[in-house]
């Protein structure tokens, strides 16, 4: 009596998990079989989440597919699931062979695991199944050669991915094949490509639905612009229709005129104009991984998190062994069409400056030269960043408004005699530099006499000793030598020696 009081307790939540419009609950013996081989665990232990799988399960194109016929592998293959091999088929399984009590111990166990699980959140549940591929290259799936339906041969099949407007408003389209995906020297280090790799249910409508972000983060992660994976001609057929409105209607040539070639993307590609001359605005983002998300998971050790930024090793540990999505941890790329075409060049200052303020670093920091004593400046010390002192709005040569270092800045942090400290740090610098170019130009008349007149060897040498001088003088003009006053000085005295021994040695019969 108890037995059958448990069990239609069983049999009631069971039902109430799954709708009873469901094919499921309603459908073939096969699909009743895979039910309850999933159910005996999973739909009773993880209800609200299995419910929503189910869902999307029957929006998508594998609903008539039976649950275990993807979640559990051929065994021809030689894949073992120990920890599924005790589950029972059926309800005939499941009761053959046991005793009353043992079916009673069996249930009871899952109820009491169920008022568990169900008092927790649903954030507690972490796990998901992970598909093997040998569940979808079968025979009757997706075979990468013949199979028993000649439709189902996917392998090189040119799938439409995405249809786009061109310029010229004619519509582009985005195939995608499946075996170039399997080149295994195109994976992003560390990573094993599987077909759930790609098809992730990352939102609640379809089963193995793969988005356009797992794409875009793939082949523009690599942040290079039109190289390798993010090559635009792997997807998009180059266009060859003039880009110049006035050359799409055929102008009269007047005689003995040289007829203009028109410009198309064919053009500029073969002239290696880079793409991203024009389209540098389509790809926003470079999906990058903050530490913050491994927090998530791990905790703080200092050895993991000195991994944190190798490529290779995260992919391997976290997509190769794990299943982990792409998205837990990158932050994602958008691809798409962008009408201020100008913004992203304006905004991101290091598309046309790189090293940006290199030699004002190198001063505060006081490491310009390997073979000088390192002096760091003294607001390099108590970490006083460019805003510390650059604090007003003034403009440019170029009328453009930039932040400028003032006396005032001094004075807020300091006192009231620092006023003028800025000013006499610029004059003596100054005075330093003018004296010093005076014998950087003697150098240079010195070379400029001595060409042809003197061997080779000697020329190299003094050509090397007048270079390492102007590099070094070069870091105090351009860095503006305020930023180290001290260590400014230092280098100009190694500039001046520089030059010294540049005209020493013309003038010297040292060879």
């Amino acid at each position: 009596m108890i037995k059958k009081a448990v069990s239609i307790c069983i049999a009631a939540i069971f039902l109430a998990v799954i709708s009873p419009e469901s094919s499921y609950s309603q459908g073939e013996p096969e699909f009743r079989k895979s039910q309850f081989f999933c159910g005996y665990c999973h739909i009773l232990t993880y209800p609200k989440i299995v419910k929503k799988a189910h869902a999307s399960w029957k929006a998508g194109k594998h609903k008539e597919v039976p649950c275990a016929q993807c979640h559990y592998p051929p065994e021809k293959y030689g894949i073992k699931m120990s920890e599924h091999r005790k589950i029972p088929a059926d309800e005939g399984a499941a009761e053959r062979g046991k005793s009353e009590i043992d079916q009673m111990k069996t249930e009871l166990e899952v109820v009491s695991r169920l008022v568990t699980i169900l008092n927790m959140d649903d954030s507690t549940i972490l796990r998901r199944p992970k598909i093997d591929d040998n569940s979808c290259t079968t025979s009757k799936c997706h075979p990468k050669t013949g199979g028993e339906d000649k439709k189902s041969e996917y392998w090189e099949k040119k799938i439409k991915y995405a249809e786009y407007e061109k310029d010229d408003k004619s519509k582009g389209v985005v195939n995608f094949v499946h075996k170039g995906h399997y080149d295994k020297t195109k994976w992003v280090k560390g990573d094993v490509m599987h077909c759930a790799t790609c098809h992730q249910r990352e939102t609640e409508k379809k089963h193995f639905e793969v988005s356009k972000d797992s794409c875009n983060l793939c082949h523009f992660g690599n942040k290079k612009f039109n190289e390798g994976l993010s090559k635009c001609d792997l997807c998009h057929e180059i266009p060859t229709k003039p880009l110049q409105k006035q050359k799409t209607e055929k102008a009269e040539k007047k005689a003995g005129e040289e007829e203009e070639k028109p410009i198309t993307h064919k053009t500029l590609e073969e002239a290696k104009v880079p793409c991203w001359s024009c389209h540098l605005g389509n790809i926003n983002g470079q999906g990058t991984v903050s530490q913050v998300k491994c927090l998530n998971c791990h905790d703080g050790e200092k050895e993991l998190m000195e991994k944190a930024g190798k490529l290779e090793p995260m992919h391997k540990a976290h997509v190769a062994e794990k299943n982990a999505r792409c998205f837990e941890c990158h932050e994602p790329i958008e691809h798409k069409k962008d009408t201020t075409y100008l913004k992203v060049a304006v905004e991101d200052c290091s598309a046309c400056h790189r090293n940006t303020h290199i030699l004002q670093q190198k001063l505060l920091a006081g490491n310009a030269l390997e073979d000088v004593e390192t002096t760091p400046a003294l607001m390099h010390d108590v970490k006083t960043n460019c805003l510390g002192c650059h604090m007003k709005f003034e403009h440019d040569e170029k009328g453009a408004e930039v932040k400028r270092a003032g006396h005032k800045a001094c004075v807020d942090c300091h006192t009231k005699r620092h006023e003028s400290m800025l000013k006499e740090w610029k004059d003596k610098i100054k005075e330093e530099v003018d004296a010093v170019e005076e014998v950087e130009q003697e150098a240079k008349d010195a070379i400029e006499k001595a060409e042809g007149k003197v061997p080779d060897q000697k020329m190299k040498k003094v050509m090397d000793l007048f270079k390492k001088g102007q590099d070094t003088l070069n870091v105090v003009r351009n860095g503006n030598g305020a930023h180290n006053k001290k260590y400014s000085i230092i280098l100009i005295d190694v500039a001046f020696g520089n030059f010294e021994d540049a005209i020493d040695a013309l003038e010297g019969g040292d060879e």
